[in-house]
């Protein structure tokens, strides 16, 4: 388990928003089967409105005096003023908390930073991030009883995601301070960059390797259980597929197929596209000089 130094108490907030932004265009830049990319939208979104919402939440998202329940909401209600379509709730509620770290917090290593700001977090800021979610209306979330964002309930942001854990990896990270990313995510992506140049190879196979790992629970809610861990078997199959193929255009072929697959059935794996744009702001922001 590695921690990451940084030094979270001044953050150059314009070269943050460049690392915000470069996460979000790789979101619609790498084939991710299932899911929006600039050559093959969706019926009813496109790679503009995944862009265009990335740079509209920039207006909250990074403002140094906000709660971080404020942080979320105004961020998602910002999204929303010129794009009418819900492009981006997971990835503010993951985003939302390391921009708060590197802001606010006086921790050394980003995991503590944000394990104290989960852990200090309000009522107030629950029922925010409550009021975002029914805001989007996003289809299965925030209908379970401990999550039923109608009731505004009565607890921390910590409380709250440990309750929803186990069925949602969203808030599996607030409660485990974000393990998937920094324990899973961030490694593969930097052990990937030894041997392959093309970044959004790169990313595309890390993708993979996320969902064969962690059914995605947005294809759990949309559909059942039984789905998800079939993608999930099917992303496993199609690495053993890569780690095989000699030529590198076959191999993008192949994801390009399983896209089109995905996309034909309504197969999008929401989650683990949100949770691979945050291991590579958290990657690139190792990388940079901040």
């Amino acid at each position: 388990m590695k921690d990451y130094q940084i030094q979270c108490t001044y953050r150059d907030i314009d070269k943050l928003k460049d690392i915000y932004l470069y996460a979000c265009s790789k979101d619609v830049e790498v084939i991710k089967p299932g899911n929006v990319n600039i050559d093959y939208p969706h019926s009813d979104t496109t790679a503009y409105d995944f862009l265009r919402s990335a740079h509209d939440s920039c207006r909250s998202l990074f403002k140094r005096d906000l709660s971080l329940g404020e942080r979320i909401y105004y961020s998602v209600t910002d999204s929303r003023k010129n794009i009418k379509v819900n492009t981006n709730l997971g990835i503010i509620i993951l985003i939302a908390p390391i921009i708060h770290s590197l802001l606010n917090s006086t921790k050394t290593t980003l995991r503590t930073a944000l394990k104290d700001v989960i852990k200090t977090s309000k009522i107030s800021d629950t029922n925010l991030l409550c009021r975002a979610i029914k805001f989007v209306n996003p289809g299965g979330l925030g209908e379970k009883e401990e999550m039923n964002i109608n009731t505004l309930p009565q607890v921390t942001l910590k409380t709250i995601m440990d309750k929803s854990a186990s069925y949602d990896r969203l808030s599996y990270q607030y409660s485990t301070g974000y393990s998937d990313i920094l324990d899973f995510i961030v490694p593969r992506i930097i052990d990937h960059r030894k041997n392959i140049e093309n970044t959004d190879f790169l990313l595309s196979l890390v993708f993979l390797e996320i969902l064969c790992e962690i059914p995605d629970t947005h294809i759990s809610r949309k559909f059942n259980e039984k789905i998800a861990k079939k993608t999930s078997n099917e992303a496993r199959d199609l690495i053993k597929i890569i780690n095989t193929e000699r030529s590198r255009k076959k191999a993008i072929s192949r994801i390009c197929q399983l896209d089109y697959e995905y996309k034909n059935k309504g197969i999008n794996p929401g989650t683990t596209a949100d949770l691979l744009l945050s291991g590579v702001m958290i990657e690139r922001l190792l990388r940079s000089d901040l």
